[in-house]
């Protein structure tokens, strides 16, 4: 895996930082009304978990998957400490399938992670009937954040696999002069 960086970039990134949990992303909060009233949320690239700790705090069971064990251990130790319905798995989303964890989902989001074709087919495979798909991600390359590279903006034409999904909405929107693209869909069935 090597968005942004590889694995021991992303390791020592979660290790230098404190114990603290970083604020969820607001726009996952403006958008809370397309998301069911209640279900199991998968949180794809969760890092150490902002928004799947705030998912759980309003009830939500979530399960968070991400590449790098010590953020996965980070999101581990905050969700016992507020005792939140948070389960985790280590996904390397580079080899392993999504469809491997052999659930349905109510909700899938990913958040600052581009989703590769092969993620797109299996975000479709494991939706329940009327399961949202919430992405938000770099619309373009931010100006004090070199590690973000071209490849990894997000481009309109590569959700066209999203074949079962129709997309409710779309926005783009400035965040400390970094640019980002939020897309909702939902599966038809």
């Amino acid at each position: 895996m090597n968005y942004m960086g590889d694995s021991a970039w992303w390791r020592n990134r979660f290790k230098s930082r404190k114990l603290e949990i970083m604020g969820h992303e607001k726009c996952l909060e403006e958008d809370m009304s397309y998301f069911p009233l209640k279900g199991k949320i998968l949180d794809v690239a969760s890092g150490d978990g902002r928004n799947s700790i705030y998912l759980a705090r309003l009830g939500y069971e979530v399960l968070a998957v991400d590449f790098c064990e010590e953020a996965i251990n980070r999101l581990t130790y905050f969700a016992n400490r507020e005792n939140l319905n948070i389960r985790t798995r280590i996904v390397d989303l580079s080899q392993d399938s999504l469809n491997a964890l052999e659930e349905k989902f109510d909700g899938i989001i990913i958040n600052h992670y581009k989703p590769t074709p092969r993620l797109l087919k299996d975000f479709e495979d494991i939706q329940n009937k009327n399961g949202l798909l919430w992405v938000n991600g770099f619309r373009t390359i931010p100006f004090d954040n070199p590690d973000v590279k071209e490849s990894d903006i997000m481009l309109d034409e590569e959700f066209e696999l999203l074949d079962k999904n129709v997309l409710l909405d779309k926005k783009i929107y400035e965040n400390n002069q970094r640019k980002f693209v939020r897309y909702i869909w939902r599966i038809q069935s």
